[in-house]
């Protein structure tokens, strides 16, 4: 269990990533708050998704591109150094290029995040 002194820490291109077929890609954790409510991390996503977001997403690019589209609103493409913030309950069209990398932080005001 961290203390008030630890900084969690990784390289967000030598950490080792799990499999997250959900999203066609990996997932590499580097913190989830105790209450559940925050989850920060760095995932290898790709393909095209639909998503109503559960959450307020940072989403900050290192490698590859994407496009992320509200219902109902512009599209924007994003490349290495772009960054985006996606508010909760926002129904969102993703597009990930294959070799797409980003880091990202998750937060919650109603339940943690459960995955």
């Amino acid at each position: 269990m961290p203390d008030d002194l630890t900084i969690p820490t990784f390289n967000v291109h030598t950490t080792e990533f799990r499999p997250f077929p959900e999203m066609g890609g990996g997932e590499a954790l580097l913190y989830r708050s105790a209450d559940g409510m925050r989850v920060a991390g760095s995932f290898r996503e790709s393909g095209k998704h639909t998503m109503t977001m559960p959450y307020d997403e940072f989403i900050y690019v290192v490698a590859g591109r994407m496009s992320v589209t509200p219902h109902g609103g512009e599209r924007h493409d994003l490349e290495v150094g772009d960054a985006c913030y996606i508010r909760s309950g926002m129904t969102v069209d993703f597009e990930m290029a294959d070799g797409f990398q980003d880091v990202t932080v998750l937060m919650s005001n109603d339940e943690p995040i459960s995955y």
